[in-house]
């Protein structure tokens, strides 16, 4: 296993600095620096279809390979060279070759993980659907975090002027929906359906078809080699047991197998580095196209889950105003009816608060105190008003006569005691619907301030990221051309020459 890691990580990326014609710039970077710098650009760019890199064997593998396998030079080799394509395409790419942190990953003397750990890679969120790519009207390559303070976020680190417009909107990711990965849609784009559709076609036929189909052919063709090896061996061995003129033909036809099986090694080393491994890397590809695929459909569903919460805030809004107009008109109607009688109604209205009561309040009071019996009868009478629970929306005319409750329940015991707890605790905790209603109603407003702001980004975001993606899209499909044409010229070529050599 540690033999196996040792020469599978320490893969030396060899590469000349074209700008210096004096010295060669050598850098040296592992297998698992070449991986993160792949998910780093996905990260940094991700509309763009990153060139893949060669798979690694899972821990199983490791555990069939045989020792001598785990070593061999010729997977060492294979694997130099898919990473070196891939540093071949992303330099090519308009977009990837512009990028710093590639440069940095190609500088000598610099420390790898440091630059994992800066910036602009640690400022990227976990999630990029909380990513922007729209900034203040100004398209950017990296997506740029949505702004989580109450502060607006500028894009340089000077204090901003009255004339410089922000780069994105303040917008709390909290209140944007993040779509899962089944998220449907509902109105999806035809030109994007359709680019599904095909990178699905085009990924069974890559891995389900050409890439089986190649590898059983390099296969067998290795079998033929080994084949033609044994009977060149067995025709030299049966010469020598022969004479003159019959020992001679049978020699040359090994020799003639000899050159049959050097011939077929050479065209199964030339087809794995020239046709096999381009195959692989397309079956690659079409993973790459559906992850960039994926990335603008959840843009598209975060954009019409923005648009559905929205709606739902603005029909909450519109009831909590109703509600809130309701209350204000029956509270003015209450106001209106109880304002022309409330002096005469209350004139001799006996209540706790005044200094002096009846003279039959005090008798019945008086009475209570000196016979226990007639309190324990009292409270037989009236069970409703001891066991009543509070009610905070009642209001103060529909409660029953203060001096009855003093009557009843003033003298009643250690179970009046904890109600007179329960009314005070209750009396502590003011419970106003109307500051409720009016609290949910400003939250919703600002609710709907911050889906507003967060609407306009994202769609502005979903234009940008679906031109990005259909261009790198129709950058790919120009790039598999040319490929596609190349591996068959020399898959012919390669089989050309086989037919030279063994004719």
């Amino acid at each position: 296993m540690e033999a196996e890691l040792r020469c599978l990580d320490d893969i030396v990326s060899r590469i000349r600095d074209m700008n210096i014609s004096s010295y060669d710039n050598d850098t040296r970077r592992r297998y698992s620096d070449f991986e993160s710098l792949r998910k780093a650009l996905s990260r940094l760019h991700p509309t763009v279809i990153v060139p893949p890199i060669p798979e690694k064997h899972s821990l199983s593998d490791y555990a069939t390979l045989q020792r001598g396998v785990k070593d061999d030079p010729v997977m060492i080799e294979k694997r130099k060279r898919m990473l070196q394509s891939f540093l071949n395409r992303v330099a090519n790419h308009p977009a990837l070759s512009y990028e710093h942190v590639f440069h940095r990953f190609l500088e000598t003397n610099v420390s790898w993980s440091e630059v994992l750990h800066s910036p602009p890679l640690s400022t990227v969120p976990r999630n990029l659907l909380q990513t922007t790519v729209n900034t203040g009207g100004k398209r950017s390559s990296r997506p740029t975090p949505i702004a989580s303070n109450s502060t607006p976020v500028y894009s340089s680190s000077q204090p901003p002027s009255s004339s410089s417009p922000p780069t994105s909107l303040v917008i709390v990711p909290s209140v944007i929906p993040i779509p899962s990965a089944s998220q449907g849609l509902r109105d999806p784009d035809p030109r994007f359906v359709e680019s599904e559709l095909f990178t699905n076609k085009f990924a069974t036929h890559m891995s389900s078809s050409l890439d089986k189909t190649q590898r059983r052919v390099i296969r067998r063709l290795g079998d033929l080699a080994n084949d033609y090896a044994e009977l060149g061996a067995l025709y030299n061995g049966f010469s020598l047991n022969e004479a003159g003129d019959l020992a001679n033909a049978i020699e040359k036809v090994g020799q003639a197998v000899d050159s049959s099986y050097t011939a077929t090694g050479h065209m199964v080393t030339a087809l794995e580095s020239g046709f096999a491994e381009p195959v692989q890397e397309y079956t690659q590809y079409a993973h790459t196209i559906k992850q960039v695929l994926k990335y603008r459909h959840l843009k598209h569903a975060q954009v019409e889950l923005i648009v559905d919460s929205l709606e739902s805030k603005r029909a909450n809004l519109e009831w909590l105003l109703r509600a809130e107009n309701e209350a204000r008109r029956l509270e003015e109607a209450l106001k209106h009816e109880r304002v022309p009688g409330q002096a005469a109604s209350n004139y001799n209205r006996p209540t706790v608060y005044n200094n002096e009561a009846p003279d039959n309040v005090a008798d019945e009071t008086a009475a209570a105190i000196g016979n226990p019996e007639a309190n324990e009868q009292e409270e037989a009478e009236f069970p409703d008003e001891e066991n009543s629970s509070f009610n905070p929306y009642a209001s103060t005319y529909s409660q029953p006569n203060p001096v009855a409750r003093q009557r009843t329940k003033r003298w009643s015991g250690p179970t009046n005691i904890f109600s007179a707890l329960s009314h005070t605790v209750q009396g502590i905790i003011d419970v106003d619907p109307e500051a409720t209603r009016r609290n949910q109603i400003g939250k919703t407003r600002d609710a709907i301030v911050q889906l507003e702001e967060a609407l306009e980004i994202t769609r502005a975001d979903l234009v940008d990221i679906s031109a990005d993606t259909q261009a790198d899209l129709d950058r790919f499909q120009r790039q598999k051309v040319r490929d596609l044409r190349d591996m068959m010229l020399t898959y012919a070529k390669i089989h050309v020459q086989w037919c030279q050599k063994v004719s």
